[in-house]
């Protein structure tokens, strides 16, 4: 870093990018004249000695030699009072002992090494507020430290603006264009990437009005038309479909937008850029999104494929019917219906055309002369389908490259699958990019769907997976949905939210809605930040339950399963627990070989996950979700079962060992006897082992299921207690990610009024 801005924590704390102000750290700002702080903003920003008879001319130029003399003397003494040996002066030359902690000076550093801190600054507070009049060599100087300050400042917001914009980071992009934008109005550059990420943010109505206002302003202000970027991007914007994120009925109900922008994959839209690119250079190319439902997939793709329309391609988007339903080609179909209005169409040949209207009759609407398809051989009426389909998209590619989205793979109908597999090959060297997304484990082995996915992965499809968010990840998405501003807020929440979701954006997001709706959170009235309501009383507030959005989401995943694997999986989400392959086909009344084949398909399907030969719910969610799903008596046989195979299973020797699981159960399945004198046998068998909690905990499952056994069960704890060492019984132990919220786990600042900003003042 060079030397000349090196930046020390001092005695001297100097504020320029707002009211200007020092301090001693920690402290208010001292009763310094408006000159005297100016006296050190420019010892400050103009390191080195400067003369006295500078330093006096610069600020007091109003005033006789003398008078400035003696004035800067007075301002020489009010510093040395306030500072110390912060100010050096001998009796010709005066200057700073060492930098002073300056944000200008921060800015300054940051500038020159790390755009993203320094667009962090508002540079355009440089002096806010403060007029130091009669002194115009100071003016002057201001002005010029000003402006050299503001074109350091557009240069970091142009890199991060572009940067935000290669990252996906649409919200970032529109506000740092934004502020662009207001220290340079008329840069062309910053109104493509602010027109650029309103569509991406906010869809094509409200780019095309962003467009329509700053190229008003711009010939308003300079009486210079939009350059032919500018004007071709909006003509591109235009012709792209409307595809922005509509807000969900949640969404309204609190009156806020969930939608934040995407976190956690820019790995993954840099591999979506990679295949774009290679579109050009090699031709097709096919990239499969992966990941479990509610991953983000969809929302991925079709961020990249909106953002491939500002790029001038021509996008078409079909998808997946639910298994329940669908016509047949009705995936495909649903694509190529964009395809009537868009560029090039007119170049394919009528004859083919004429086959695809036998798909698409919208297209005799837009082509009326195109003739009737002449009988083809037999065997040959699907061939000439599929080579008309071909030729349409030959005939767009001609024209500008084209992107094919198909979402949901994994319910593609069978005839729109063996028309991609053609189109697959048919198309190798056209600029044609296909991207589909499939949810892991839904395409049964054996379908049309599945045999499609691995022929693509055979031909070399780029595979996209998206694992779940990190806990970091899911802070950063809070944060930037909520508008968070203090530098941690946010982080303990995040925390519960990532151990209730595992990082599934979806349910990080349902849940997050769930708190609003019950008044937990609740948000400022301008900025939209993301507050702890002041008259949200303090304690628990939320069990954070599964919402009833991804409880629907889940039921429906689960309902699409064979009988015998909704079985399987109703006993591991009620065992709670990892629970052995020998419980579960006991259970089940199968064979443990036929139970592990059974298992591996739900695990293929991310629903169970295999733990030391057990199996649990691959998370909590989950087990809530399927449990909700079932009635209260259904529950209660599963837990009879369950108790009953616990203690079958057991060999006699190990029955002490399983005592706790078979109480647990039994106690839920209303079979208190039985719940009683094993939980008794369990709190025995983990007192030999010195597992002090477990025993406790089996202690008071005794207690909830025999109140006449109250006292003897008391004593039990008594001197459990005191072999333990423990003064008083501890808590019973719960699973903290479904433990009640508390106010430790809400880390943001409780709403207050808006402050004003403050007023303009001068100097005398």
């Amino acid at each position: 870093m060079n030397g000349r801005y090196l930046i020390r924590v001092t005695a001297l704390v100097l504020t320029l990018l707002d009211y200007p102000s020092a301090a001693l750290p920690g402290a208010p700002p001292g009763p310094l004249g408006l000159k005297t702080v100016g006296l050190l903003a420019y010892l400050a920003l103009e390191p080195g000695p400067h003369s006295r008879e500078a330093l006096a001319t610069l600020l007091w130029s109003d005033a006789g030699d003398d008078d400035a003399r003696a004035s800067l003397r007075q301002a020489l003494r009010q510093l040395r009072a306030a500072f110390g040996d912060a100010v050096v002066a001998d009796r010709q030359f005066v200057r700073l002992a060492e930098p002073p902690d300056c944000d200008v000076l921060r800015f300054l550093a940051a500038a020159r090494s790390d755009a993203r801190a320094a667009a962090t600054f508002e540079v355009s507070r440089f002096f806010r507020g403060a007029a130091i009049r009669q002194a115009p060599a100071f003016e002057d100087w201001l002005a010029a430290t000003r402006d050299r300050l503001l074109r350091l400042s557009l240069d970091a917001l142009r890199d991060e603006a572009r940067a935000a914009v290669s990252r996906s980071r649409w919200q970032e992009a529109l506000a740092l264009a934004e502020r662009w934008l207001a220290g340079d109005p008329g840069d062309q550059d910053a109104m493509a990437v602010a027109v650029e990420a309103e569509y991406c943010v906010r869809g094509r109505a409200a780019a095309l009005r962003r467009h329509a206002a700053l190229r008003a302003q711009l010939e308003r202000e300079t009486g210079a038309a939009p350059a032919a970027e500018l004007a071709e991007l909006a003509r591109r914007i235009e012709r792209a479909p409307e595809t922005a994120a509509p807000a969900t009925d949640a969404d309204v109900a609190v009156g806020l937008d969930f939608h934040a922008d995407l976190i956690g994959r820019e790995s993954q839209w840099l591999a979506l850029q990679e295949a774009w690119q290679a579109v050009d250079a090699r031709g097709e190319q096919v990239v499969l999104i992966e990941g479990e439902a509610g991953m983000g997939k969809t929302r991925l793709a079709d961020e990249f494929t909106r953002w491939l329309g500002t790029r001038g391609a021509t996008v078409l988007r079909g998808e997946g019917y639910e298994p329940s339903g669908g016509p047949p080609f009705g995936t495909v179909a649903g694509a190529l219906r964009q395809a009537v209005g868009a560029p090039g169409l007119a170049g394919a040949d009528p004859e083919w055309l004429a086959e695809v209207a036998r798909l698409l009759p919208e297209l005799r609407h837009r082509f009326a002369g195109l003739p009737i398809p002449a009988q083809a051989p037999a065997g040959m009426e699907r061939w000439r389908l599929f080579e008309g389909v071909a030729q349409l998209l030959l005939a767009l590619a001609a024209e500008r490259p084209v992107a094919l989205f198909f979402d949901d793979l994994q319910w593609c109908d069978a005839e729109s699958c063996t028309l991609l597999q053609f189109l697959v090959r048919r198309l190798a060297e056209a600029p044609v990019l296909l991207i589909a997304t499939l949810t892991a484990g839904e395409a049964e082995a054996g379908t049309a769907p599945h045999r499609l996915a691995r022929m693509l992965l055979r031909r070399g499809a780029r595979r996209v997976p998206l694992p779940p968010l990190s806990e970091d990840d899911v802070w950063q998405l809070l944060r930037r949905m909520g508008n968070i501003r203090a530098p941690a807020g946010g982080r303990r929440l995040a925390r519960r939210l990532f151990g209730v979701s595992d990082g599934n954006p979806f349910q990080v997001i349902e849940v997050a809605k769930m708190l609003f709706a019950e008044g937990v959170l609740g948000a400022t009235p301008v900025s939209r930040e993301w507050v702890l309501p002041s008259t949200r009383p303090s304690g628990e507030h939320s069990r954070l339950d599964v919402p009833h959005s991804v409880r629907d989401a889940i039921g429906l995943r689960v309902a699409r399963l064979p009988d015998e694997l909704r079985q399987i999986l109703a006993s591991v989400a009620v065992a709670g627990r990892p629970v052995g392959a020998e419980v579960l086909a006991h259970v089940h009344g199968i064979s443990r070989l036929r139970l592990a084949a059974l298992a591996e398909a739900l695990m293929e399907r991310h629903l169970v996950v295999e733990e030391r030969e057990s199996y649990r719910m691959a998370h909590p969610s989950l087990g809530q979700a399927v449990r909700a799903g079932l009635s209260s008596a259904r529950r209660r046989e599963v837990h009879r079962a369950l108790s009953l195979a616990f203690e079958a299973s057991a060999e006699p020797d190990a029955l002490a060992a399983r005592a706790g699981e078979i109480a647990r159960h039994a106690e839920r399945a209303g079979e208190a006897a039985r719940a009683r004198r094993f939980a008794l046998l369990a709190s025995e068998a983990a007192l030999e082992q010195l597992a002090f909690d477990e025993s406790l905990a089996n202690l008071e499952l005794a207690r909830r299921t025999a109140p006449e056994l109250a006292a003897e069960i008391n004593q039990r704890v008594a001197a459990l207690a005191a072999r333990a060492g423990w003064s008083a019984p501890p808590s019973s132990p719960f699973d903290t990610a479904s433990r009640p919220l508390t106010s430790e786990d809400l880390d943001l600042r409780h709403a207050e009024p808006a402050r004003a900003e403050p007023a303009t003042r001068s100097s005398s």
